[in-house]
């Protein structure tokens, strides 16, 4: 059986927009992680009903009209962050201890001399919402389906023909044909050949592959949140919030196999960047109908991001025959290597319900219970319109995820009238519709161009404690530890169905994340 060697460098181009993201984007750009002071980390971030704290803002915009005094602020953190694979057994892991400047934020007090109208109070906030940054890998060995055989499934489902894959002189197959990114590279990457009725790989019958992935991931989302509040008779307090949000995302990676029955083999390398400015208004209410109960409800709106990415990807195949290795390049035309094209987000809007206890005057009790609506996440394009996608992303969001809820539960006591101790729990669930989170369906191998790998993460769980001391009346510190876990699925490439039957399997391996942080928080009243 003839068997070629051939490295194939893919350009990309900002024509082919319409393959360039997905569902898994979407939802890597919405979801954010526990943030706030180290107060408020410290119960956890329920801090929904009680406000008078940055995080209280964050959550509910009502907060800031809590506030009887001006302040300012600022959070550090340290992290480290641990993670381990498993795939079948073999195991591998990585951590990384990372310092970072969480919030700065200024709380403005105006008291208005009226019984009616307490105060007006104005805040401004800067947040770091989600960090992106980690490395991992995974490997194992003698898995029973490869890469290349879901791409010889996808291009013979797709009935694309030889000659809307094959890259030559004047003709450019994802630009001209319409065809998957990810078919094309398998193509004239040589991982796939024409057989009749379709495609198929150069595997031997049964033969296994021994897969391999290593990810580097940089970037973080960042917010400005500009608030104003009022307090009515110390009853009910309102508030709005503008956000501004800065997203930033970069991933290196490079999967490879190699042939269980022989030393061939590929390499598929990718690097994928996305740059995103937005914003979304927030609402709230806290009402307090007796002293020792507050009440808060909010909503937060969708952010409405403009977005830019560029991508570019790297297939080097292997293969034998007849004892000999044969090379052959072959390259994209000769433009950009970089797709760079512009898109529109929107992300998912969410509701917060809260309620806070009082017990007598050293103790706090609140719960938050969230609830996210993931199928409103959106994908345009640069004009606004969702019917440019061919592949249809904005439907596989409504098909693939859910209402996702997080419930917050935290305490605080006061030792001393200077000293108090905190705890708290937090939990978010998955945002995907069960058959998604079992693997009974495919994902779009086309959501990065030519990047196959992809998580479906569980659900994340967060035990919380910190400590408060007030040195003077105007100057306090807070701290905070925070430990968080989760489990993912990590996939290499995805499962491929037809009519609900399994045509390719993919095998996903564990992928664990623990993380434990610490918080300093440093505040002035004045």
């Amino acid at each position: 059986m003839k068997r070629i060697l051939l490295i194939f460098v893919v350009v990309f181009f900002a024509s082919v927009m319409v393959y360039g993201q997905g569902e898994m984007d979407a939802h890597r750009s919405s979801k954010t992680d526990l943030y706030g002071s180290a107060r408020g980390l410290g119960m956890a971030g329920a801090f929904g009903a009680l406000g008078g704290d940055i995080t209280g803002v964050a959550i509910n915009p009502a907060g800031v009209g809590v506030y009887r005094s001006s302040e300012v602020l600022t959070t550090l953190n340290f992290s480290s962050a641990n993670i381990k694979t498993d795939f079948g057994g073999s195991t591998a892991s990585d951590s990384r201890f990372k310092f970072n400047f969480d919030n700065i934020a200024y709380i403005g007090y105006f008291p208005m001399g009226d019984e009616t109208v307490s105060s007006i109070n104005f805040g401004f906030a800067y947040n770091r919402l989600k960090n992106f940054d980690r490395n991992y890998s995974s490997y194992g060995k003698g898995m029973r389906s490869s890469l290349a055989k879901w791409i010889a499934k996808d291009a013979t489902m797709s009935g694309h023909t030889i000659d809307e894959l094959q890259a030559r002189q004047g003709f450019d197959p994802y630009r001209d044909s319409g065809a998957p990114w990810i078919d094309i590279l398998g193509f004239n990457g040589n991982l796939i050949k024409p057989v009749s009725g379709g495609y198929d790989t150069y595997l031997f019958d049964n033969e296994t592959v021994d897969p391999e992935l290593n990810i580097s991931e940089r970037g973080s989302v960042e917010t400005y949140d500009f608030t104003l509040g009022t307090n009515f008779s110390e009853k009910l307090y309102l508030g709005v919030t503008f956000s501004l949000t800065d997203m930033h995302y970069s991933i290196s990676s490079r999967y490879s196999e190699f042939f269980g029955n022989t030393t061939d083999g590929f390499d598929l390398t990718n690097s994928l960047t996305e740059d995103g400015s937005g914003y979304g208004v927030s609402l709230g209410a806290i009402f307090r109908p007796v002293d020792a109960l507050r009440i808060g409800l909010s909503y937060h709106s969708p952010t409405w991001y403009n977005m830019s990415r560029s991508f570019w990807g790297d297939i080097y195949s292997e293969i034998t025959f007849d004892d000999k290795i044969e090379k052959t390049e072959a390259s994209a035309p000769d433009k950009d290597p970089y797709g760079v094209f512009d898109y529109k987000l929107q992300t998912p809007h969410r509701w917060t319900a809260s309620i806070a206890g009082i017990i007598g005057a050293n103790a706090i009790v609140s719960l938050d219970y969230e609830l996210t609506d993931y199928t409103a996440m959106d994908m345009q394009d640069s004009n606004g319109s969702s019917a440019y996608y061919d592949n249809n992303e904005n439907l596989y969001i409504n098909e693939d995820f859910r209402k996702a809820s997080t419930v917050r539960i935290g305490a605080e006591y006061r030792v001393t009238p200077q000293f108090s101790i905190r705890a708290g729990y937090a939990w978010m669930q998955n945002p995907y519709v069960k058959q998604v989170k079992d693997g009974n369906v495919g994902i779009m191998i086309s959501s990065t161009g030519t990047i196959p790998h992809y998580t479906i993460e569980g659900d994340v769980n967060y035990i919380t404690c910190g400590l408060g001391y007030r040195f003077t009346k105007n100057f306090y510190m807070d701290a905070a530890f925070v430990y968080r876990t989760q489990t993912d699925d990590l996939y290499y490439f995805p499962k491929y169905f037809s009519d609900a039957q399994l045509l390719v399997d993919s095998t996903p391996a564990k992928f664990e994340n623990k993380m434990y942080k610490g918080v300093l928080t440093l505040g002035y009243k004045f």
